[in-house]
């Protein structure tokens, strides 16, 4: 044992002891890491889930040269692992789109609304974006987060948003700061103060949105306020200490491209990325009902200047509104625009051309709208001044049938008044009765006696 500790002439040497010391370290140390090696292997064998990423940039990234990298972040409703089986279907209850930047040293977080309005490959009319994971998992739910906006996505992760609480209370709970005062599911947060919540009180204070005055956009902002509250306090941690804790919670609640290779290099140039963590959002979003169902429209220039904004910290140049398919436009369904969306897609900023082109785009939408309620036919009408009867070139050929005489017309002559028996039957005065008459020749009139003449004589 004191040769570990002396020189060749016998002698005690410092020298050798905190050599020795040093190997002894760097050989635990490298023990330890080779068991968290092993363990973080194993459970990226475990989360990995082979989805084959449609990419649309023009040359792939390199991670070992600190390429920005854009990761999609999937929070579902439900078990990372999905049982259509047994009749359950997920959906992405939240949609986080993060840009890492090892090179300028910062990441911008961008919260896709789950009720945003989009077109989703196989399905015939607009939808909404978090139905896409229902639809077709995480596949199809990157490839639609790309087609509407325009932005590569390069790696992602399903998480399972009870996994999230479960990754909290390993850590030790996070601190937040409320935006505003409200309780939600017995859980109250006062504006402006700082506390510390475990697991379950952090989904709480992400998950409220009736009672936020911005609704939906208060609840992303509160949800990357979580998020980034979990990275700082990750980041704070002993990671020799803490990892078997994080690693099991998780292999059973996420899902993820990211194999042990990426996973290190990652670990070890994008960390200091996370040290500048900004937030950017969507300008504009319009209620919108169809059918019945209320959707999120993002108008275009929302759109266009959100994905210009992740495009350029990713290093790539900018797109223009052909770009982009709007959801309610010529290229989508033939649902209609309301005044007010049409009316929001003009921005400011605009060269003389794209605002030509945009105004062309519009007016076809125009037209769309007014042929959808005017049906009826309408023949075209032409100034007085202009319109020249049509003339035929072709000489008339005569009938060879004669033509019958046609018989004059008499005139018309007065109407006559009605005789005796059209007389209406009206009622016939009462009959007077007849006073009988003496025939003149049979009846002799009676002579008055002569006066003194005496009575005959009797015998």
């Amino acid at each position: 044992m004191k040769k570990y500790f002396t020189n060749a002439e016998g002698n005690f040497s410092y020298w050798k002891l905190i050599r020795n010391i040093l190997v002894l370290l760097v050989l635990v140390t490298a023990a330890v890491a080779g068991k968290a090696v092993n363990d973080i292997n194993e459970t990226l064998n475990n989360v990995s889930q082979d989805v084959e990423i449609k990419s649309i940039r023009q040359t792939k990234v390199d991670i070992a040269e600190g390429d920005p990298i854009n990761v999609l972040l999937i929070g579902t409703d439900g078990s990372v692992e999905r049982t259509e089986n047994n009749g359950d279907v997920n959906r992405s209850d939240t949609l986080i789109l993060v840009s890492l930047n090892p090179q300028t040293k910062s990441t911008k977080l961008l919260s896709i609304p789950r009720d945003a309005m989009t077109l989703i490959d196989g399905v015939e009319t607009p939808d909404k974006i978090n139905h896409a994971y229902a639809y077709g998992g995480a596949q199809l739910t990157i490839e639609t987060v790309q087609d509407f906006l325009d932005v590569p996505i390069d790696y992602y992760a399903v998480i399972n948003m009870d996994g999230l609480t479960e990754l909290i209370d390993e850590i030790g709970g996070i601190e937040v700061t409320s935006p505003l005062t409200f309780e939600y599911r017995g859980t109250g947060f006062v504006e402006g103060e700082t506390r510390e919540v475990n697991g379950l009180k952090a989904m709480n204070f992400a998950r409220m949105r009736y009672d936020d005055p911005e609704g939906e956009v208060g609840r992303q902002n509160r949800q990357k306020i979580v998020i980034k509250a979990v990275i700082d306090k990750v980041l704070s941690l002993d990671t020799l200490t803490t990892y078997p804790e994080i690693l099991k919670v998780v292999a059973s609640n996420v899902q993820t491209n990211v194999d042990l290779t990426n996973a290190v290099s990652i670990a070890q140039d994008y960390i200091p990325a996370l040290e500048n963590i900004s937030s950017i959002s969507f300008e504009s979003l319009e209620d919108m009902y169809l059918d019945e169902i209320f959707y999120f429209y993002i108008p275009l220039n929302s759109r266009v200047k959100v994905a210009n904004e992740i495009r350029q910290h990713s290093g790539l140049a900018p797109i223009g509104f052909a770009d982009l398919i709007d959801p309610i436009g010529e290229n989508g369904s033939n649902a209609t625009k309301t005044l007010s969306i049409v009316l929001n897609q003009y921005p400011s900023g605009l060269t003389s051309e794209q605002l030509a082109e945009l105004q062309s785009s519009q007016d076809s939408l125009q037209s769309i709208r007014e042929n959808e309620y005017n049906t009826v036919p309408v023949a075209p009408t032409y100034p007085e001044s202009s319109y020249v009867p049509p003339t035929s070139s072709v000489p008339e050929v005569p009938n060879p049938e004669p033509s019958q005489p046609v018989e004059p017309v008499e005139p018309i002559e007065p109407i006559e008044p009605p005789v005796e028996s059209e007389v209406p039957n009206l009622p016939e005065p009462p009959v007077e009765p007849e006073v009988p008459q003496v025939p003149s020749e049979s009846v002799t009139p009676p002579t008055a006696p002569e006066a003194n003449t005496a009575p005959p004589a009797t015998e």
